[in-house]
């Protein structure tokens, strides 16, 4: 035996060691896992059925499961000389899974529904994924839900103008154009007036005492 060789001690002692790592390793993988998918259920708390978020390369779809909304991420990949979508379900598990073979979503970033999609669920590396990119999604959330805001103050602003208007022309006496409603009885109509016949030229008429 050379002086560089491994004893079998020591290589046993080797191999449980990288067991120990690897269990170790396992073990922190699930606990981040378990931490994805719950920053997961709080991003679709903001989201519905239909919406779509992109970062970097992997977009994020919120579909129906059984009335309520889970989470996929959606990644092209080249497979055998083609791109096809890969679908990493980031919540509610084996039913999320289920429903997204023919959860219809955004079109501009997804394939048919069907039995063809290729689905599973999130592993450690999507698990990464999402988190890396997670504050560019919350991110483009709060952009969507300020948008609206300002779209609720310009509706507001737009009634009181029009409330000042309507009190304005109300303190004028303008209260626009009236309908009457009286009806009228035969005495109120206006009396019928003849029309004269005019009489042919040269017709003196018959004069009294002839």
């Amino acid at each position: 035996m050379t002086k560089s060789s491994i004893s079998p001690a020591e290589l046993a002692e080797a191999f449980a060691r990288v067991k120990t790592l690897r269990a170790d390793v396992e073990r922190r993988e699930r606990a981040i896992g378990r931490k994805a998918q719950q920053l997961a259920r709080g991003l679709v708390d903001l989201m519905k059925a239909g919406d779509y978020l992109y970062r970097q390369t992997i977009g994020i779809h919120a579909f129906d499961v059984n009335g309520e909304v889970c989470l996929a991420a959606a990644y092209l990949e080249e497979v055998r000389g083609e791109y096809r979508y890969r679908y990493a379900v980031l919540c509610g598990g084996e039913a999320a899974k289920r429903a997204l073979r023919t959860a219809r979503l955004d079109p501009g970033d997804s394939d048919e529904p069907g039995t063809g999609r290729r689905i599973a669920l999130a592993t450690y590396s999507d698990h990464s994924d999402f988190i890396e990119r997670l504050p560019g999604y919350i991110a483009s959330v709060t952009r969507e839900f300020e948008a609206r805001v300002r779209q609720t103050d310009l509706a507001a602003g737009q009634i009181q103008d029009a409330k000042r208007q309507l009190s304005t022309l109300a303190g004028r006496g303008e209260t626009g154009p009236q309908v009457s409603t009286t009806k009228h009885t035969g005495s109120q109509l206006p009396a019928a007036q003849s029309t004269p016949v005019p009489r042919p030229r040269g017709h003196r008429g018959v004069q009294r005492g002839q």
